[in-house]
């Protein structure tokens, strides 16, 4: 990055304004904002790639996103899982344009350069005749994602090589990855179910990691007309909780992941629906411990883009396409030994919650929608958005039963903690100033 565009995209950060809850519209819209976006953020930041279960023998693949930058997932002869991206060396061409599969080596239908499953360059059609021999295919393999890694089945990737390994940027985070993940054996269902949303991808991340405050209002008509969740009694006749009475807690975590759950009600949940049954495993319950196994819903937030919600099992990746668009990526995964009815019960819940079909995506996606919008118009791009909901009543608990966590599921506490670790990442010269002086929620009130 030149020193005009660090310059740029630290004049970014002061756009956000912790002090006071405040957040300029300019970042959900700017174009130049966006494209150090794609440098401070989306080429640090570990981002995931897939789930293992997707790429179960060798040679299979799956052509994903980085950003804006397309990549190949392949897992080589050895076992080993790489990434690289998916742009010939030659003219730029993708050089394998199907979703996923299982291959030998990927041709590019260009000029017909050729490349093994770690990325290198074996086949150049001319090489002794119109190259003389002389072309160093060493020099002219695939791009390398710098460093894959995996937690839990999860695969993520990062192309900046002074990033700290994936389990240090997940931290506590994997306390919270752990609630989905630890509800059995977990594998992919076939295919990722895509849509395309004209909005900037930050909306749908501060929803994701902490905002119920929204539930009542957008939601209620879907409530009222029978839409429940896989494990609530009737919400047709049992109203939502008063605001500030829902049971739950917010974590914030380094690095800008987040989330934010519910405690079981009794009073509303349904143990006898066949998506409970995890929550009745001895084993289970001794594996998440006693504060997990409690949570039937989580909200969580991989900082930038990822969705994981822990109750309908889906991994919901915001892939920006611009300031104002992105596409969203849907994996479902399911417990590869769930009683029959209990799979079904969470696919068709699933599908009729999330999705381009699901009740709540729709009414969701018009809000991020307009909120975008209206933040590009010129004359109210001149006032902050408010972010300060509980601003310094957020008293962080620290005990043996979780990471921090505020005592509270509604608040703002998560989506400004969001935009603070985003600023920070806009601003750091590098990772490891980054690393020096990024924000801990350990001895913090938000």
């Amino acid at each position: 990055m030149t020193i005009a565009n660090l310059e740029s995209a630290q004049e970014s950060a002061q756009l956000v304004n912790v002090e006071q809850g405040l957040v300029s519209r300019r970042i959900f819209s700017d174009p130049e904002i966006y494209q150090l976006e794609l440098e401070q953020v989306f080429a640090r930041c570990w981002l995931y790639l897939g789930h293992e279960s997707q790429l179960p023998n060798r040679g299979d693949y799956i052509n994903v996103f980085m950003g804006e930058e397309p990549v190949l997932v392949v897992r080589n002869r050895q076992g080993k899982i790489n990434a690289f991206i998916n742009s010939c060396r030659h003219r730029g061409n993708r050089v394998c344009r199907a979703d996923a599969g299982n291959t030998a080596s990927f041709l590019c239908t260009y000029h017909g350069w050729t490349y093994d499953l770690d990325g290198k360059l074996i086949g150049v059609p001319g090489h002794q005749e119109l190259y003389h021999g002389e072309l160093n295919r060493g020099q002219w393999g695939l791009p390398q994602v710098a460093q894959v890694a995996s937690y839990g089945g999860l695969i993520f990737g990062t192309f900046d090589p002074d990033a700290p390994s994936l389990d240090e940027y997940l931290g506590d985070m994997r306390w919270g990855l752990d609630m989905l993940l630890g509800q059995g054996d977990m594998v992919a269902v076939p295919g990722i179910v895509r849509w395309q949303m004209y909005v900037n991808w930050k909306f749908p991340s501060d929803n994701a990691i902490g905002d119920t405050y929204h539930g009542r209002i957008s939601h209620l008509s879907a409530i009222v007309a029978g839409h429940t969740g896989a494990n609530a009694t009737d919400m047709a006749r049992v109203r939502p909780p008063a605001i500030g009475k829902r049971r739950g807690f917010s974590m914030v975590m380094e690095y800008g992941h987040g989330l934010n759950a519910d405690y079981i009600d009794d009073s509303r949940f349904n143990w006898d629906s066949p998506s409970a049954y995890w929550l009745k495993d001895a084993e289970t319950i001794k594996r998440l411990g006693p504060m997990r196994s409690r949570i039937p819903r989580s909200n969580q937030n991989v900082f930038p883009n990822l969705f994981v919600n822990s109750g309908s099992r889906e991994l919901m990746l915001r892939n920006p396409l611009g300031p104002r668009k992105l596409e969203i990526w849907k994996t479902m995964l399911i417990d590869r030994n769930a009683p029959p009815e209990a799979a079904r019960a969470q696919l068709f819940g699933s599908n009729r919650h999330f999705g381009p079909g699901g009740v709540f995506e729709q009414d969701d996606g018009e809000n991020w929608d307009q909120s975008t919008n209206n933040s590009a118009s010129p004359v109210a791009r001149r006032y902050d958005l408010n972010y300060s909901m509980s601003l310094g009543y957020g008293e962080v608990v620290e005990d043996e039963l979780s990471p921090p966590r505020i005592e509270t599921v509604t608040s703002e506490h998560c989506q400004l903690w969001m935009y603070r670790c985003w600023a920070e990442f806009m601003a750091a010269p590098s990772w490891k100033h980054l690393r020096e002086h990024h924000s801990r929620p350990h001895g913090q009130r938000l």
